[in-house]
């Protein structure tokens, strides 16, 4: 066998036998025995892109996705389910520090030698441990021809930690695009092992700790120069017809279109109107920008998913997902258990933002596509580090409760029909000093001396075991 057939026969018959033999020693049977175990064929195994083979779909030489019943599911392109467990950050640099050290790099460098040997060594941990696709802001050049992997395009061109946004409806958004598409797509539109690409990360829909809401960020835009203010303002004139009848839901003095176009503020009285107008804005907003970044990365490269924006799950508006729906393949959203009654107060910051019980079934029905849940974690004090950045996850107090933490969440997202995946934060724990923005925490499944956490990856297998029992 070739050496990465090789792999597969040991990640997945090996685990297979032991468990058989296991059996043997606990029930005391043997081949004479009237009954036989459970053999190999209750697992018939999986494709070579990790599909299960114990159903059989349409293959297209592309990943996809399908209803199999109630349930979304990914599909591989030899036509087998596939639920996406990856991994953010999968990377040999590791999370470096705020001043650039790459504590993760200097122990890989030493004890690997090569970038190559280092990802061959994680590939196998990876199988070992049930993870079976690289994440966002991965090295997976290092992993494409072996194992299916994510691309971050990172087509907002904002600022994420300002909340900063470009102007999603000028020709200059549209080209920049196109250019950034091309760039990173070469050579790689027709690699099957590519499952999709995430158009961006956590941008701003609304206020949150970065800025206030999009119809407040484009009313401050130039009319003279910025398409996006005065596509708002034609909005606003085809909504209300006349100025006053704006007067009726804004504080303004301006007595023509022309005056309040000028305008950079326009304040909202508390109506029913105002908060509808708001509203709808942002669905314009959000239907310019997915409508423009599908069909420019439509037009390059038609065989991928178009995994969405990884929207922050508390801070969703529905009229933005609404819009996303009609274009994303899957619906990304990074979904984060928070401290305290958090999840309420930030539902106060916005009418219109989704609310996350229920694991998302709201994103699910108002964006009506399958969800990959792009980012998640939890990180405990034994580990040694601060945990002290940002304040608004809970840290647990042991890796053990850690685990637990992760079994029951991933189990809250295989009893829901609308998950086709899951993709955990981080690989490699940050810093203790910080990284850029001063994260300092225990969110990997190694340290920085590339020691496992034991209990997690140990807990990781487990719970990939139950993933395909699921299927008809």
């Amino acid at each position: 066998m070739e050496t990465a057939e090789v792999r597969r026969f040991t990640y997945y018959t090996i685990p297979a036998l032991c468990f058989l033999l296991l059996v043997s020693v606990i029930t005391g049977c043997d081949s004479s025995s009237d009954s036989p175990p459970d053999s190999l064929s209750d697992d018939p195994g999986f494709d070579k892109y990790f599909g299960s083979l114990r159903y059989e779909t349409d293959a297209t030489g592309f990943f996809r996705v399908e209803k199999i019943g109630e349930q979304w599911w990914l599909i591989t392109p030899e036509g087998h389910p596939f639920f996406s467990t990856g991994i953010n950050a999968l990377r040999f640099s590791g999370t470096p520090t705020a001043e650039g050290v790459k504590h993760y790099e200097e122990t890989v460098q030493e004890k690997y030698g090569t970038r190559e040997a280092w990802a061959q060594a994680q590939f196998e941990r990876c199988g070992e441990w049930g993870w079976n696709t690289v994440g966002a802001w991965s090295d997976w050049e290092l992993f494409k021809h072996q194992m299916p992997y994510t691309i971050i395009l990172g087509l907002g061109q904002g600022d994420w930690l300002t909340g900063e946004l470009a102007d999603y409806f000028s020709e200059e958004f549209r080209e920049n695009a196109r250019k950034k598409i091309l760039d990173i797509t070469t050579g790689l539109t027709d690699d099957p092992f590519l499952v999709g690409y995430f158009l961006d990360n956590e941008l701003r829909w609304g206020q949150d700790w970065r800025g206030g809401h999009l119809f407040d960020e484009y009313m401050a835009m130039d009319i003279g120069t910025c398409a996006g203010k005065q596509a708002l303002m034609q909005f606003v004139q085809n909504r209300y017809v006349t100025v006053a009848a704006v007067k009726e839901d804004f504080e303004t003095d301006a007595s023509s279109w022309g005056e309040l176009g000028a305008q950079t503020v326009l304040p909202a009285w508390e109506t029913e109107g105002a908060i509808a107008t708001r509203t709808e804005w942002t669905g314009v907003v959000a239907e310019e920008f997915f409508s423009t970044l599908d069909e420019e990365l439509s037009e390059v490269d038609p065989n991928h998913l178009n995994l969405g924006v990884r929207f922050v799950s508390q801070l969703v508006p529905r009229a933005a997902i609404a819009a996303a729906g009609n274009y994303v393949d899957v619906m990304s959203i990074n979904f984060y258990d928070l401290i305290g009654n958090l999840e309420d107060e930030l539902q106060i910051l916005d009418p219109d933002y989704l609310p996350v019980d229920d694991f998302l079934s709201a994103h699910y029905d108002a964006g009506g596509r399958p969800i990959l849940i792009s980012e998640w974690g939890y990180r405990a004090a034994d580990s040694g580090l601060p945990n002290t950045w940002p304040p608004i996850y809970p840290v647990l107090e042991t890796q053990e409760e850690r685990s637990d933490a992760y079994e029951t969440y991933f189990q809250e997202v295989l009893d829901r029909s609308w998950f086709v995946g899951q993709h955990w934060f981080l690989y490699t724990d940050q810093p203790p000093e910080g990284r850029f923005d001063g994260e300092n925490n225990n969110f990997g499944l190694v340290n920085e001396q590339d020691e496992p956490y034991e209990l997690m990856v140990e807990r990781s297998a487990m719970m990939h075991e139950k993933i395909y029992k699921r299927l008809p």
